[in-house]
């Protein structure tokens, strides 16, 4: 056999190879790609925020409730100044003969409208008015009491029962609401009823009150704006004049004012 028929044979076994070779090759390298399975990203779950619940009407705690505290109730006047009948006295102040006045570096005692004024004009001084009128063993009687200038303890006074100064029953009064009763005697004090803070008084400048004293059979009560203060007992078969004074005790100057004043007899009948 010739060699150029040996190549061309060797040529064509080669070239049936390839062509059988052929769809194979075609069949890896071209056709349907491989799937590929995704990687699944996974999604960050967000936290919810809480948002807190507004309580508008929050519990509160049950409180322990106060005893309930009743005030002692105050006499009245039908059940305490009893007897009051006819009237003895009726003072407006219109008649500047029923009232001593004087002038002086002490301070004035005048007249004013319907008024009679105590105005003290140095510190630690005292002025003093007696009247005309007289005061029997029992009595009722109110005047009204008018503050314009004072300092606490500034003493504001009435007198019953009045003789002499050394010979009286005195009612103090002062500036911060306080009262004390004595007597007079010999010229001495004794304290009846001490100093003790009034449970009603008018202290606002002008402050004007209505005193009242219930004198009877040995028992004497303060009154002051119609409300019962105190009871005390006191002497009896007494009778005699009726003051007024006013005293600097922490100022130096004070003005107090009267007016309006009524006596009236006390009767109980048994």
């Amino acid at each position: 056999m010739s060699k150029l028929n040996l190549n061309t044979q060797v040529f064509k076994i080669l070239l049936s190879i390839i062509m059988l070779s052929f769809p194979i090759l075609m069949a890896s390298c071209g056709g349907v790609a491989p799937s590929v399975t995704p990687t699944l990203t996974p999604i960050s779950t967000q936290t919810a925020t809480v948002t807190p619940t507004i309580i508008w009407f929050p519990a509160t705690e049950t409180p322990t409730p106060i005893a309930n505290i009743s005030p002692t109730p105050q006499p009245t006047f039908e059940s305490q100044r009893e007897g009051i009948s006819s009237l003895l006295v009726d003072d407006d102040f219109s008649s500047q003969s029923l009232w001593q006045t004087s002038q002086g570096t002490s301070g004035n005692v005048a007249y004013g409208i319907n008024a009679l004024t105590l105005a003290v004009a140095q510190p630690s001084a005292t002025l003093t008015s007696v009247s005309q009128h007289a005061l029997p063993e029992d009595f009722y009687l109110e005047i009204s009491m008018q503050i314009s200038l004072c300092q606490p303890e500034d003493q504001i006074g009435i007198l019953f029962w009045y003789k002499n100064p050394g010979d009286t029953y005195r009612l103090l009064m002062t500036c911060s609401g306080e009262y004390r009763l004595e007597l007079i005697q010999d010229g001495q004090s004794i304290v009846i009823q001490d100093w003790t803070l009034a449970s009603q008084m008018n202290l606002a400048m002008p402050a004007t009150n209505r005193i009242g004293l219930w004198v009877y059979q040995g028992h004497f009560q303060l009154y002051i704006d119609d409300v019962f203060q105190f009871e005390e007992s006191i002497a009896r078969d007494q009778n005699g004049g009726l003051g007024l004074f006013a005293r600097t005790i922490q100022g130096n100057a004070m003005t107090i004012r009267f007016s309006d004043l009524q006596i009236y007899q006390v009767n109980i009948q048994e």
